[in-house]
C-alpha cells in the first residue's frame, strides 16, 4: 500500500474550526465510501467469483492500487436486500479486517430510496436506521430526511454525504427549501462524480465522467458547509479497480477513527487522478475549516503528482454563503503553473466568504477541493456583526426518558444553555458563557445527572447575544 507524502499544518478541532494548537502532520489517503456487498444489492457477480460478504470485499479492495480505505454503505432496507442482523455482521467484519497503517475498512449505510427523495451515505452510526417492521435498530420514518438528520446529530462524529443527488432530493435541500441548520450539521459532503455503479471493469480504465458538481455549488451558495467527494457505488466485485478516480482524505494516520474524524471535518477532495496531492490553505489552515481572523485571507494552492502529469488550469473560486449566488473565479495560476497564491482584498470586516480550488490536468482529469470558509472579524471591540439565533432541537418531545438537546453553531460562540421551569425559574444551567466551537453540539437531559420531573420546561440557548427557545414536555 502506497503511503503518500505528508503535509504539515496547524491542527484543527473536531468540528472543523481552526484553533491554535500544536502542528499536525496530515497524510493523503485514497479510497471510496460508496460500495455494496451481497448484504444489500452488491456482488452481482457472486455466482462467478463467490465474493459476497463485506469481509471478502474489503480483502479484494486492500490489494487494489492507490487504495487505502473502502467504505461499504449498504442500502438500509429489505427491498434492497438488507437484514438487521447483517448490518451488525458488516460492522464486525470491517473492524476485524482493518490493519492500522495499511488498510482501513469502514461500514455504513445508504439511507433512503431514490423514488422517495434520494440516497445519503451515513457513517458513524452503529445501528441500522430503518422504517420496516422488525428490520431496524432505530426507527426512522421512510422519506423523513429531517428525522434522519436528527439521528445523525445525536451521535458525535456521525455524518452523511449526498449520493448521486437529483433535483428536488432530500426535501429539495439544494433548491427552494429554506436553509436547515439541522441538515447543515449532519451533511458534510456531496459528490463530484458517482459510479460507474454497474461497471465490471477491473483494469482501472473506466473514466466515470458523470457530474454532480452543480449540487455542490448550489449548496454552498445557500450557506451549507459541505465538502466534495467522489464515489464508485460498486455493485460488482470491482472495489478500487474500475476507475482511477478517488476520494482523497487528509488525516494524521490511517486508522478508522482518524479517517472518520477527517471526513467529519471536511478535510477531503474529489480527484479523477489516483495520486494527485493538493495542498490548499487559508492563513495556514487546511480545506474544510471554518476560520475567523482580523487579517486579510492569505490563500495558497499547490498540486503535485508523482507521475509528473501537467496541468491545464488551476483556479480559485470565491462565493458568499447564503447569497444564493454561485461562486466565481477570483484567481488563476499563471501559465500552466501548479501553484497559486492569492491575498483577499475584497471581503470586508464583518463579512464571510468561502473559497475552493478547481484543477484540470492536461489529460482532462478534474480535481475539486472542499472549501474553506473565512469570516473577517472587526478589529475594534463592540462592533461585531449581529448574531443570528441558532437552530435548537429537543427530541423526543414530549419525552418520557432521556431527551437530546442539539444545536449547531455557524461560528465559534460564547454559549449559555439553561433549562427553565414553566414559570421561568432555572432548573439547570448546562453552560454559562462558555466558549464553544462551531459545528454540532448534542447533550442529554433527563439522565441520572440531570433528572426531570413530569411537567413543562423551557430550554434556552444564548449564543453571542442571540437567543433560541424550545418548549419541552416530560410526560411519563
Amino acid at each position: 500500500m502506497k503511503k503518500t507524502s505528508t503535509l504539515l499544518l496547524a491542527a484543527c478541532c473536531w468540528a472543523g474550526v481552526a484553533r491554535a494548537q500544536a502542528p499536525q502532520t496530515l497524510n493523503y489517503y485514497y479510497g471510496n465510501l460508496h460500495a455494496h456487498s451481497a448484504y444489500s444489492d452488491g456482488n452481482k457477480d457472486e455466482s462467478k467469483n463467490h465474493f459476497r460478504t463485506p469481509g471478502q470485499n474489503f480483502g479484494f479492495a486492500s490489494a487494489s492500487q492507490h487504495f487505502d480505505f473502502l467504505g461499504i454503505s449498504e442500502h438500509n432496507h429489505a427491498t434492497a436486500g438488507m437484514a438487521r442482523a447483517n448490518y451488525a455482521k458488516g460492522l464486525r467484519q470491517a473492524d476485524s479486517v482493518t490493519v492500522d497503517g495499511k488498510f482501513v475498512a469502514l461500514y455504513g449505510m445508504e439511507w433512503g430510496t431514490i423514488s422517495g427523495g434520494g440516497h445519503l451515505l451515513v457513517y458513524g452510526v452503529d445501528q441500522l436506521l430503518n422504517w420496516e417492521s422488525g428490520n431496524y435498530d432505530v426507527y426512522v420514518p421512510k422519506n423523513d430526511y429531517q428525522a434522519l438528520f436528527r439521528q445523525i446529530n445525536k451521535r458525535p462524529g456521525a455524518f452523511a454525504t449526498l449520493a448521486h443527488p437529483s433535483s428536488g432530493d432530500y426535501g429539495n435541500l439544494a433548491g427552494s427549501a429554506p436553509f436547515s441548520a439541522r441538515a447543515d450539521s449532519a451533511v458534510v459532503g456531496t459528490v463530484m462524480r458517482s459510479g460507474p455503479a454497474m461497471s465490471t471493469n477491473i483494469s482501472y480504465l473506466d473514466p466515470s465522467r458523470s457530474s454532480y458538481e452543480s449540487t455542490f455549488q448550489k449548496l454552498l451558495a445557500k450557506g451549507y458547509h459541505v465538502g466534495i467527494s467522489l464515489d464508485h457505488d460498486n455493485h460488482y466485485t470491482t472495489f478500487g479497480r474500475n476507475t482511477p478516480g478517488r476520494l482523497v482524505v487528509l488525516a494524521p494516520e490511517l486508522t478508522k477513527a482518524s479517517l472518520l474524524e477527517a471526513v467529519r471535518a471536511r478535510r477531503f477532495y474529489a480527484s479523477d487522478d489516483w495520486n494527485a496531492e493538493v495542498r490548499f490553505q487559508l492563513n495556514e489552515q487546511p480545506m474544510g475549516n471554518i476560520v475567523q481572523g482580523e487579517q486579510a485571507a492569505a490563500i495558497s494552492v499547490s498540486v503535485t503528482d508523482s507521475d509528473g502529469e501537467a496541468l491545464k488550469s488551476l483556479t480559485l473560486l470565491r462565493g458568499t454563503p447564503g447569497s444564493g449566488q454561485l461562486a466565481t473565479v477570483v484567481a488563476t495560476a499563471p501559465g500552466l503553473g501548479s501553484t497559486l497564491s492569492y491575498t483577499e482584498t475584497t471581503v470586508q470586516p464583518g463579512e464571510t466568504a468561502y473559497y475552493y480550488a478547481v484543477i484540470t490536468q492536461a489529460d482532462g482529469d478534474r480535481i475539486v477541493t472542499s472549501p474553506i470558509w473565512y469570516t473577517r472579524m472587526l478589529a475594534t471591540a463592540g462592533h461585531a456583526p449581529q448574531a443570528v439565533a441558532a437552530q435548537l432541537d429537543v427530541y423526543p418531545n414530549p419525552g418520557a426518558g432521556p431527551v437530546s438537546v442539539s444545536y449547531f453553531l455557524a461560528t465559534p460562540a460564547a454559549v449559555t444553555l439553561e433549562v427553565l421551569d414553566a414559570v421561568g425559574r432555572p432548573v439547570y444551567r448546562l453552560a454559562s458563557d462558555e466558549r464553544q466551537s462551531a459545528g454540532p453540539h448534542t447533550l442529554q437531559l433527563g439522565t441520572d445527572e440531570t433528572p426531570l420531573e413530569n411537567g413543562l420546561y423551557i430550554v434556552r440557548l444564548v449564543q453571542n447575544g442571540a437567543s433560541s427557545y424550545r418548549r419541552l414536555l416530560i410526560a411519563r
